[in-house]
């Protein structure tokens, strides 16, 4: 029994000595969290106070980015209310559009029905003015891999010839896929109107041109002769140096001092005529680079076709070969 109760308080006092620091860091940790979530609360609070002033004084571009950070720091139904609230002063309307339907599931969530009124009224008036922008492909123009982007954002296979609301503004349209020429096009949608891109067959890649090789292969060459001529000209320097002492006034007193005269010349010419060759070759390949990057003239002239579609308020199909 003393041996049990010895062997018992070594285990103890092993047992704090292992357990006592872990929980020491945790509850030290939680401290922090702790600490790290009240500064950022009240960052957020400042932040608010001040987008609501901005808002009453019509400053909406101001506001607005203050009232997204302190929604970001901390979270809240009345902080996304008034960012909705914000972005459509600013224009913005089917950004504030989603954060009405955000500020919904808040109100709901927090029993605030008087923020849900708000959010249901401006949902409602909305509606009907929201621009929309809808992608579809064109006839064969589906292919494996194929990426679509509206404003750098991927559209999914589903959400394809859906009118998906955008701010009023301008907005990009990009479709990719291996091996093909890459469409782009931008378009302008008006509040309230929609407008089609129809994503044509993408041509095939035409890889890098004639142009743009020789560049690189001029390039190439401009490199190798200006080392060498730097190499030559640093060399027939050396020796013009060497010459002069072996032959001073000019009077060489033997065959050795001749060649090393000789080989100084030879190397100030080898170094002018690759100096020449690579400043010509780095000319020549800026320029072909240049040619490369123009169009050719046997391409396809970029196009956009303009067509009206079926369908209520004011509607523009637009589609091409770029």
């Amino acid at each position: 029994m003393i041996h049990s109760a010895a062997a018992n308080k070594r285990y103890v006092r092993l047992a704090n000595r292992l357990l006592l620091p872990g929980l020491a860091a945790i509850v030290l940790a939680g401290e922090g969290t702790a600490r790290a979530a009240d500064e950022a609360a009240t960052e957020a609070e400042v932040l608010f106070r001040e987008g609501k002033q901005l808002m009453v004084e019509k400053r909406y571009a101001e506001a607005c980015p203050k009232l997204a950070e302190s929604h970001r720091l901390d979270p809240g139904g009345g902080t996304i209310l008034n960012l909705a609230l914000c972005h459509e002063a600013e224009g913005k309307t089917a950004t504030a559009y989603r954060e009405l339907g955000e500020a919904l599931a808040w109100a709901r969530t927090d029993a605030r029905p008087d923020r849900a009124e708000i959010a249901h009224e401006r949902l409602d008036a909305l509606e009907g003015k929201l621009a929309r922008l809808v992608v579809v492909l064109g006839p064969g123009a589906r292919v494996a891999g194929m990426v679509i982007e509206r404003d750098g954002a991927s559209i999914g296979e589903a959400s394809l010839g859906e009118p998906a609301p955008v701010d009023p503004g301008e907005h990009v349209v990009v479709a990719t896929a291996e091996g093909k020429e890459p469409f782009r096009t931008s378009v302008r949608v008006a509040r309230g109107a929609r407008v089609t891109v129809i994503v044509p067959a993408l041509a095939p890649s035409r890889g890098p041109s004639g142009a743009r090789i020789a560049a690189h292969v001029t390039a190439g060459l401009s490199i190798g002769a200006l080392g060498a001529g730097a190499f030559f000209g640093i060399r027939a320097l050396m020796k013009e140096k060497e010459a002069r002492a072996r032959c001073p006034d000019l009077l060489c007193p033997s065959a050795a001092s001749l060649d090393v005269a000789k080989d100084a010349r030879t190397s100030a010419r080898i170094a002018d005529v690759a100096l020449g060759v690579g400043t010509l070759s780095l000319l020549t390949s800026a320029t072909l680079y240049w040619v490369s990057r123009s169009k050719s003239p046997e391409d396809p002239r970029a196009s956009i076709a303009i067509a009206p579609s079926a369908g209520s308020g004011a509607t523009l199909l637009l589609g091409g070969t770029f």
